[in-house]
C-alpha cells in the first residue's frame, strides 16, 4: 500500500510538471490518522505495521498517536523548500489559508473553525487560542477512550471523557505535552484549574459548533 501511494503521488506530481502548471498549483499532502499500531503482520513475527513511537496509541484513538500526523505543503511564493515547522495545525485551516491565499472571499453567513496557517508555512509563529478534537466514536482497539473531546492550547492538551466520572460527571486527562508528548503523566488531578480553564475553552466550542453531546442512559443501572 505504502508503494502505491508513492506511485500515485508521483504519477500526480509528475503531471503537474508535464502540464507546466507547477509554479502555480498548491499541493497539500496530510494524513487523516495515525499509524495503525493496533494489526499484527502474521509474517513478520506479528509485528505492527507501524510505530507512532514517543506518541502514545494510534488510529482510532484519540491519543496523540491517533491524531498528530505530519503535514507536506508545496505553495510556490509562501513556502521554502526543505523548511520545516513545528506550528500545530488541523483540516479546518485549509479552507481559510486556500480561500485567503487565493483572494477568494467567504459567504458573509459562513462560520470558520479554523485560522489562516501561511505565516506557519513561511515559517512564522501562528496566532490562535486552541485547536479542539471530537471522537464520539466506539472503536475496537486497545487504547480506545469513551467518548472523548480533546482541546490542545499552547503546551497544554485536556482530554474530556463524557459522563466517565463520579456520579456521571465528566473525567479528565491533563498533559503538558511540551514535558510529556508520550501522555504517561496525567496532571489533572493536581492541576484543577488549569482543568477548568480548558474544559470552558472546549464546552464554549462545542456549544457555538453545535456538537452532539453523548447522552446519558437514564435507564441504565450500573450494578447490573
Amino acid at each position: 500500500m505504502v508503494q502505491s501511494l508513492d506511485e500515485a503521488v508521483g504519477s500526480l506530481l509528475d503531471a503537474v510538471d508535464s502540464l507546466g502548471i507547477a509554479k502555480n498549483t498548491i499541493i497539500i499532502f496530510f494524513s487523516d490518522n495515525g499509524g495503525n499500531v493496533h494489526s499484527r503482520i502474521p509474517q513478520d513475527d506479528n509485528a505492527a505495521p507501524t510505530s507512532n513511537l514517543p506518541l502514545r496509541g494510534g488510529k482510532a484513538t484519540i491519543w496523540e498517536g491517533g491524531i498528530r500526523v505530519p503535514c507536506i505543503v508545496v505553495w510556490p511564493g509562501v513556502t521554502t523548500p526543505g523548511s520545516r515547522s513545528d506550528e500545530t495545525i488541523q483540516t479546518s485551516d485549509f479552507y481559510p489559508t486556500l480561500l485567503q491565499g487565493l483572494g477568494i472571499q467567504w459567504p458573509d453567513d459562513s462560520k470558520i473553525d479554523g485560522v489562516d496557517i501561511r505565516p506557519a508555512l513561511r515559517g512564522e509563529k501562528l496566532e490562535r487560542e486552541a485547536i479542539f478534537t471530537y471522537f464520539p466514536a466506539d472503536t475496537p482497539v486497545p487504547d480506545w477512550l469513551p467518548p472523548s473531546a480533546a482541546v490542545h492550547a499552547g503546551d497544554w492538551k485536556l482530554i474530556r471523557l463524557f459522563h466517565q466520572g463520579e456520579n456521571a460527571a465528566h473525567d479528565y486527562h491533563l498533559y503538558n505535552l511540551a514535558d510529556d508528548v508520550g501522555e504517561l503523566n496525567d496532571l489533572s488531578k493536581s492541576n484543577s484549574e488549569k482543568v477548568r480553564e480548558l474544559d470552558s475553552l472546549l464546552e464554549k466550542h462545542l456549544l457555538d459548533a453545535g456538537g452532539v453531546y453523548p447522552a446519558l442512559n437514564p435507564d441504565f443501572d450500573v450494578k447490573k
